[in-house]
């Protein structure tokens, strides 16, 4: 019997729960594909044999020392660069001369794919790009690295911007940032696809926030109606402009940096900004574990057991208390201690 793997990237800044999540799956998912998998076991071996899940995505250095050559050996995705799994490739540079890191590539026609924004490599483009954005209202910083609306800051006006940059070190200005179009009224709905061996799947739904231990706004979870098929294939269920986004920003940004994924997620927004204009648009992509993968695999089971459907719902729930659960619900992360409780549950009957 083949066996499944978990990778761990020792850079990362995973937390917990995230790593609970990712344990608690990787069983549900050996026993859909009928593989062995020890809990215990820390390291995927070299020898090119079985099934892995990556924390993050890999790299073209990392799969090749694992001997994974295509993305039919693992549940995630495989990169050139580490900033190309990052919100940094949803945007262009500030200017043709504007510092980028090694492998950069211009990717054609993001900016109608995405929101107006800049992802930046020095505090000077930083600045310019932020004073330009501002002419025309908000503007969002982000950190790239951080997940689950963690890590990022709204500025009004040049002098919040020139704040903010002051408090930053040199580390992560140079490891990039992103400064985009904040949307005061928006919603974020998911778009992705699942390829894993004898099974495809592909979906769109809503996402929520939840106020985090800090008050802040943090992912909540998601809610997603799953369709046997592609991303091409969802179009016929959905021909919307999330759906039609999402899969041109998956063909050109994986495209331009000949991308591995078979696990592929885009988060799509859409909303107005402080003077009233409408805006739509890819704010980042997942091609790792992430926060609907629950969902995902709940849905994967579901066909598994009921061969006939071609469609079901299925959500993730992030909180930070102790409410009552609901009916059906499975439980990955325990959640306390300032980390949040997660579960997932199949929605037979639609949402």
């Amino acid at each position: 019997m083949q066996k499944l793997s978990l990778i761990f990237d020792s850079s990362a800044d995973c937390a917990s729960h995230e790593v609970a999540a990712l344990r608690f799956a990787a069983a549900r998912l050996a026993a859909l594909l009928r593989l062995d998998y020890d809990a215990a076991e820390t390291s995927p071996g070299v020898n090119g044999q079985g099934y892995r899940i990556p924390m993050s995505a890999l790299s073209f250095v990392q799969a090749d020392a694992l001997r994974i050559s295509d993305e039919s050996h693992l549940w995630g995705g495989i990169v050139p660069h580490a900033f190309v799994a990052t919100k940094l490739v949803s945007h262009p540079l500030w200017s043709a001369g504007a510092a980028r890191p090694e492998g950069w590539r211009a990717v054609d026609g993001i900016e109608a794919l995405t929101l107006p924004g800049y992802s930046v490599f020095s505090r000077e483009d930083a600045w310019a790009a932020g004073c330009a954005l501002l002419q025309a209202g908000q503007v969002r910083v982000k950190s790239p690295f951080a997940r689950g609306g963690n890590g990022q800051v709204v500025v009004g006006d040049e002098e919040a911007l020139r704040r903010w940059l002051a408090a930053l070190t040199d580390e992560p200005v140079r490891a990039g940032l992103v400064l985009e179009r904040n949307l005061l009224e928006s919603s974020t709905c998911s778009v992705g696809s699942s390829c894993l061996p004898g099974y495809e799947i592909a979906y769109r739904g809503s996402q929520c926030t939840v106020a985090g231990p800090d008050g802040h706004d943090v992912y909540g979870g998601s809610t997603l109606e799953v369709h046997r098929g592609t991303l091409q294939t969802l179009r016929t269920a959905f021909p919307d402009e999330s759906v039609c986004m999402a899969e041109a920003y998956d063909a050109q940004v994986r495209g331009a940096y000949d991308v591995l994924a078979s696990r592929r997620n885009y988060d799509v927004i859409a909303g107005v900004d402080s003077q009233g204009i409408r805006h739509a648009g890819v704010l980042e992509q997942s091609w790792r574990f992430g926060g609907a993968s629950m969902a995902e695999l709940l849905a994967l089971e579901w066909f598994q057991q009921h061969p006939q459907d071609e469609v079901v719902s299925a959500e993730t729930v992030e909180s930070y208390g102790d409410g009552i659960l609901p009916a059906g619900a499975v439980v990955y992360a325990e959640g306390g201690a300032g980390m949040p409780r997660k579960y997932a549950r199949v929605l037979p009957h639609g949402y």
